[in-house]
């Protein structure tokens, strides 16, 4: 008696369980093992942070494109009185100034800008001791991004030097769901706060010389060669001899000998007359497999880093998470799973079910479904998913190991269908569970099916 307490029901294949009195840890799988890539949303290139990301860097902030900046000079236009202008740095990298016109500004401080415009006006002969005051009232260059499933998503400036990425999302109101695993910072790599932003790339000078006359003739001429599939250099007269064709006598019939690879050809009215040259072994090999056309995979950003924020530990106090914000990045926040999965087959309650937002075990499923009927072979469970816009796996799970702990549980996906089957035998097991009742007070009786109901003469 005491041993039936322990095991699971007796002919019902359908009772699933683990009843062991030790705990058990498995992981919960996010993909199928059935060989066939599945689409997945996460950022497959995310690191978690570094011990440097935590670290603040108190520098002067550097000019950056796009900056608005004030700049205020004193006795430019009447003695004793300021002069005030508000210019955006442009895509070069400069701002413009009265009476001095263009002034280099990206990249530099503050009060290194201050310096500059204070020489400026003295190389020009404007004023000898200017007082001038610089004001950043628009930092573009000391901004970051956050979008996905945030209240408020958009670009912020970066309001203090320890700047993280809990205050980012106080600035943005907070996540829209609670059920969130992680966000994701995007950075570039070449950000530092010690450093100015890159200049501005100068364009190649132009060569000198005059540029040569398209329509003037050349002296050398380049013929192809249809037999040996290499161009031949055709000299002009008193020209020096190439090293990959040589001149040759004039034949009589007014044709010219060259030589190609080391063999006379023969050219007659601009024909080359010559013997077809054997390709190499690798020309061969490749005319005899030709590869398909084929486009280049895009190559990865080398100048960019993910970094991975697990939300719930960080909101939980775990605060080497929470690592400084720079300029430029780009904050992610993942939306939530969101449609609808599917129960068919031999379970209480068939149907559709939504996710909610959140993530669903196969094992949930199950359970929210009203688990099993009495003809259900949990080992005859397929999961069908959707693994491209016109394509489906089928992959088969045995329920009875997941809800043992023999194997672990698996997420379920938008437009799942679990499909719970059953065999030939399950209708008998289920008849003779049927068949057959105890009763309270140790009584027991069967179904009247199994009775015999022939009478009997007297």
């Amino acid at each position: 008696m005491g041993v039936g307490c322990e095991v699971k029901s007796f002919l019902d294949p359908s009772e699933m369980g683990r009843y062991e009195r030790q705990p058990l840890v498995l992981k919960i799988l996010d993909t199928l093992d059935t060989g066939e890539e599945e689409p997945n949303t996460d950022f497959l290139n995310a690191t978690d942070p570094l011990p440097e990301d935590l670290i603040t860097n108190r520098v002067d902030y550097r000019l950056d494109r796009g900056d608005l900046v004030s700049v205020s000079v004193s006795d430019l236009q009447t003695q004793g009185v300021d002069t005030v202008r508000t210019v955006r740095i442009s895509e070069s990298g400069n701002i413009s100034l009265p009476y001095i016109g263009q002034l280099k500004a990206l990249g530099l401080t503050e009060a290194e800008l201050e310096a500059k415009v204070i020489e400026a006006y003295r190389t020009a002969d404007l004023i000898q001791n200017a007082q001038v005051s610089i004001t950043v009232a628009e930092a573009r260059g000391r901004a970051f991004s956050i979008l996905g499933a945030i209240n408020a998503p958009g670009q912020y400036a970066i309001i203090q030097s320890d700047f993280r990425v809990l205050d980012a999302l106080v600035l943005a109101r907070d996540t829209t769901s609670p059920t969130l695993d992680y966000i994701y910072v995007i950075r570039k790599k070449s950000v530092d706060a010690a450093e100015g932003p890159a200049t501005v790339e100068s364009a190649p000078a132009p060569a000198t010389g005059p540029a040569p006359d398209a329509l003037e003739p050349k002296s050398d001429a380049t013929i192809q060669s249809p037999a040996a599939g290499r161009p031949v250099l055709l000299q002009a007269e008193g020209a020096a001899a190439n090293t990959a064709a040589t001149t040759e006598p004039v034949d009589e019939s007014g044709g010219r000998y060259i030589t190609i690879d080391g063999k006379p050809v023969l050219i007659q009215g601009g024909n080359i007359d010559a013997a077809p040259v054997e390709p190499t072994t690798q020309e061969a090999a490749a005319d005899a497999n030709p590869k398909p056309f084929e486009f280049n995979d895009l190559p990865e950003l080398a100048d960019q880093r993910i970094i991975r924020i697990p939300l719930t530990q960080l909101r939980q106090g775990e605060l080497k998470y929470n690592i400084v914000i720079k300029p430029q990045d780009m904050i992610v926040v993942p939306n939530p799973v969101v449609g609808e999965y599917y129960m068919g087959g031999h379970v209480a309650r068939v149907g559709v079910y939504s996710l909610t937002g959140r993530k669903i075990t196969i094992k949930q499923a199950v359970v929210s479904a009203g688990m099993l009927d009495g003809l259900a072979i949990p080992q005859r469970t397929n999961i069908v998913r959707r693994v491209g816009p016109n394509r489906e796996v089928f992959a088969r799970v045995d329920l009875a190991k997941i809800f043992e702990g023999a194997a672990p549980d698996i997420y379920l996906k938008p437009d799942d269908v679990v499909q719970v089957g059953t065999n030939f035998l399950a209708p008998f097991l289920a008849a003779i569970r049927g068949g057959f009742r105890v009763t309270y007070g140790f009584g027991f009786l069967y179904d009247r099916n199994y009775a015999d109901d022939r009478q009997t003469n007297n």
